[in-house]
């Protein structure tokens, strides 16, 4: 029997619940002030969640699927009572409530007015609803309660009676407008990637594919104690379509089992399909409403951990991504030559993770003024661990433009198409006023006018990158990074991430429009934050020149060309050193003068205390990303035989 040992793990994707809400006491709907509080407007969404057939969407709470169960438990509390673990005098406890159109509303008796369907809210309160709805459910006392609402953890008779929950806070200031998540309860998500380029390796009409059986050991083959239809509840595939693998994923969604320490051990099989098994190298304390995902390729041996549910395998996935609130996990190579040429991307407020995969055969013909593989990164988004190779970048624009093989622009200014961008990914409902609407999109709007975005662990190799265009932001790995507009900030970090030689030029033939232009071996404009990281293209194959004026050998006036870049970036001046702004900690292969930046000829990034991580790797934290101090850096290198590289690049 084949056996792999993988690093279990994930990322860890937590299911929470969402409240949108103003708190301007000036702002509510007209006429919903009575003498008895605010009227409540309680609306319910589902979010991600670890029973994806059985509420799919909001409406489906109502039809009874599966097996009848249907409807809502609403409670509310005083906010005091709840922090304070008392439950036992709720203002509300366990209505029944349907959803109409997206809103919960209280389903009334026979003759009963239809008044009572009008609940208001005079203090600070606790709101929690259930699904499915249990008439019988017991009375709490306190929050731990709840744990048998509608069941315990011990009856899971083939996994379908699976609570949901969703919790906020209201008062009489935003009664007017509350939205709960629904997320679901003492279950846990399971998923198993496999990657290969051939789909015959996948073994897929095996009846008895296994996904932890030590979590519910019964097999199903027994026709009376079997707990589950199957040893997985979804299969998906997703063929190889051109320039990428075929790629099959398993997923199944489990309940904590209370008998086992709630525990992964070391070596629990993971995955069996036929003779092919894959086994935990860690110990892992499992958790509620989290998914753990693991992969691995069968063509190569690749142990990765997908850090996204959307999963990019080919050239036309890549391709038809789309980076608006969105995250994506690359998981195998991708060869874009099948596309002809490739339209940018652009990220706002989402996530792309290569995974240290390859790109190869980029080539982008343009004539916009942001171009790259990502045209745009902004909002608080993050580009990590892309590897793209051999990129080829032509650009012929009439403004100014900003070119980088990784990203045109990492965070700027929102653009009045940006901002449609956002409005459009946003549904109210209609019976809200205008002037809530208009309220709550400020509101959330907020997070966008101050944000951080973010690039790491990234590499560029032999990007061949020609642009013709005034006041040109051009870079091997980003032509701009972060802007100001007024007291909005839109900041832009990149850590441990590096280019590998290659080629620029910036009007040729026209140099007079390199006046005002920023061109870098890296970084075109940085306008905040670039640290631990390197570019190794030279000074002869870097064409960027501007005209002066100068004198022949007889002291006649004549025009003479000097060079127009820096080698690693150019620093602007919108954010100060206090704020945060500077390039520490970054080497150069052509002269620059920034003092943050050494020449690679003269000294070496352990002199700039790099960090290597020793640990295991994959990585298995989403979280690894959040903190700075952390370094991506497996080796440092050695002068005149390596230059650094990154973790992913160990495997």
């Amino acid at each position: 029997m084949k056996k792999i040992t993988i690093y279990p793990l994930i990322g860890l994707l937590a299911f929470s619940f969402l409240i949108l809400a103003c708190q301007d006491e000036g702002i509510g709907n007209p006429g919903t002030e009575t003498g008895e509080g605010t009227l409540l407007n309680l609306y319910a969404g589902i979010g991600v969640t670890s029973r994806v057939t059985e509420l799919p969407n909001s409406d489906s709470i109502n039809y009874g699927a599966p097996n009848d169960l249907e409807n809502l438990g609403l409670y509310i509390y005083y906010k005091s009572d709840y922090d304070e673990d008392d439950l036992s005098q709720p203002y509300i406890r366990n209505m029944e409530c349907r959803v109409e159109d997206g809103k919960v509303v209280p389903i009334l008796a026979d003759g009963e007015s239809a008044s009572n369907k009008d609940i208001y809210i005079y203090d600070n309160m606790t709101i929690v609803v259930f699904y499915p709805y249990n008439p019988d459910a017991p009375d709490f006392s306190k929050q731990i309660d709840e744990e048998q609402y509608p069941i315990t953890r011990n009856d899971y008779s083939r996994q379908t009676y699976i609570p949901y929950r969703g919790d906020a806070e209201a008062n009489p200031t935003n009664a007017y407008y509350i939205e709960l998540v629904l997320y679901p309860k003492h279950t846990f998500k399971i998923e198993i990637i496999l990657v290969s380029d051939v789909r015959a390796d996948f073994n897929e009409n095996n009846p008895d594919i296994k996904v932890l059986p030590n979590m519910d050991p019964v097999d199903n083959t027994d026709p009376t104690g079997g707990k589950r239809e199957k040893w997985y509840d979804l299969i998906a595939i997703q063929p190889n379509t051109g320039g990428g693998s075929n790629v099959i994923r398993y997923t199944a969604y489990l309940w904590r089992v209370d008998d086992r320490n709630n525990m992964i051990y070391r070596n629990d099989v993971l995955f069996e399909n036929g003779d092919f098994t894959l086994l935990a190298s860690e110990d892992i304390n499992i958790r509620e409403q989290r998914v753990y995902r693991y992969g691995y390729n069968l063509s190569n041996g690749e142990i990765f951990i997908p850090t996204s549910s959307y999963l990019i395998n080919d050239a036309n996935s890549l391709q038809n991504f789309r980076g608006v609130d969105n995250t994506a996990y690359q998981v195998c190579d991708i060869d874009l030559s099948v596309l002809g040429g490739f339209t940018p991307l652009s990220l706002l407020d989402s996530r792309y993770d290569g995974g240290g995969h390859k790109i190869t055969n980029l080539t982008i013909n343009s004539s916009d003024t942001q171009v790259g593989l990502f045209s745009k990164v902004i909002g608080n988004s993050v580009l990590k661990d892309v590897n793209l190779i051999d990129p080829v970048i032509n650009v012929n624009s009439t403004d100014t433009c900003y070119v980088g093989a990784l990203c045109g622009q990492l965070n700027y200014r929102l653009t009045d198409a940006d901002l449609q961008l956002i409005y459009n990914s946003i549904t109210f409902p209609e019976e809200l006023s205008e002037v809530v609407k208009e309220a709550l999109l400020q509101d959330l709007l907020s997070s966008y006018l101050n944000s951080q975005a973010q690039m790491m662990g990234c590499r560029v190799e032999n990007p061949t990158i020609t642009v013709s265009s005034k006041t040109p932001r051009v870079g091997t790995v980003c032509g701009a990074n972060g802007d100001l507009d007024g007291t909005n900030s839109f900041k832009g970090l990149i850590w441990d991430t590096y280019n590998l030689g290659g080629t620029l030029s910036v009007n040729a033939g026209n140099e007079s429009a390199n006046q005002d232009g920023r061109i870098g071996g890296f970084c075109g404009l940085n306008e905040f934050f670039i640290g631990r990281s390197y570019t190794t293209i030279t000074a002869d194959d870097i064409t960027a020149q501007i005209p002066q004026q100068g004198s022949d050998e007889n002291g006649n006036p004549i025009t003479v060309y000097v060079d127009s870049y820096q080698g690693f970036a150019n620093q602007g001046t919108l954010f100060t050193a206090g704020e945060g702004a500077g390039i520490p900690s970054a080497y150069a292969a052509a002269p620059d003068t920034n003092s943050g930046v050494n020449q690679l000829s003269d000294s070496w990034p352990p002199s700039g205390g790099w960090i290597k991580y020793t640990g295991i790797w994959p990585i298995n934290t989403l979280g690894w990303t959040d903190y700075s101090s952390n370094s991506y850096w497996y080796s440092v290198g050695s002068p005149g035989t390596s230059y650094p590289i990154l973790q992913w690049e160990r495997r």
